[in-house]
């Protein structure tokens, strides 16, 4: 395995996720670097491993001989238990927001002063091989959602999320943010799942 291909037409997580990786010497490119984009099937499921495993192996159809890398994403607030969770896009696309800042001021607006704001995300990565073995890894990152938007690292949920040192991810720089945001330690477990199938040269 020289290079991971990520299989996403989110340009805004391609960029974060080549990021993460790139600190820890791993190659990330999007899969529409080889091919024309595609249209992904729509998610169907609630279930984190199967959203990220079909849009792995829809992209393996086409290039069957990378490694293919796909995620499923989702939010989870102690204000909200039986809300948003790995819907949490869909519903703020059936909602018409239109852009990250509108999604970050809704969720804001959600809140009164007395209201729990304990909250985390978790990503949860799948590694497609050529040979058609899934190997996944989960990371989860956050403990309270901030009151208002903070950082400029990064945007969107980035900006809302504190860690355990209390900034939030978009406060903190990549080589920092990898120790504490989802995606960062989710790419760590897996990283260490892969061992020495992955050769750098």
């Amino acid at each position: 395995m020289q290079r991971l291909v990520i299989a996403s037409n989110n340009s805004a997580k391609t960029r974060e996720i080549q990021q993460v990786f790139s600190e820890f010497g791993v190659d990330v490119l999007n899969y529409r670097s080889f091919i024309d984009e595609q249209v992904f099937p729509p998610e169907t499921t609630d279930d984190q491993y199967e959203n990220a495993l079909a849009k792995a192996c829809f992209i393996q159809k086409f290039l069957p001989n990378e490694w293919i890398l796909a995620d499923d994403t989702g939010a989870y607030f102690d204000a909200f238990p039986e809300r948003f969770g790995l819907t949490i896009a869909r519903e703020f696309k059936r909602l018409g927001l239109k852009s990250i800042r509108e999604e970050d001021e809704y969720l804001l607006n959600l809140y009164t002063p007395e209201m729990a704001r304990g909250a985390y995300l978790e990503t949860l990565f799948v590694l497609l091989t050529p040979d058609g073995r899934a190997q996944k890894a989960i990371g989860r990152g956050g403990v309270t959602l901030a009151s208002e938007e903070r950082g400029s690292f990064s945007v969107g949920f980035d900006t809302l999320f504190e860690a355990e040192n209390g900034k939030t991810f978009a406060e903190m720089p990549m080589n920092e943010r990898v120790n504490f945001s989802h995606r960062g330690r989710a790419a760590k477990a897996l990283l260490r799942e892969l061992g020495g199938l992955y050769d750098k040269s």
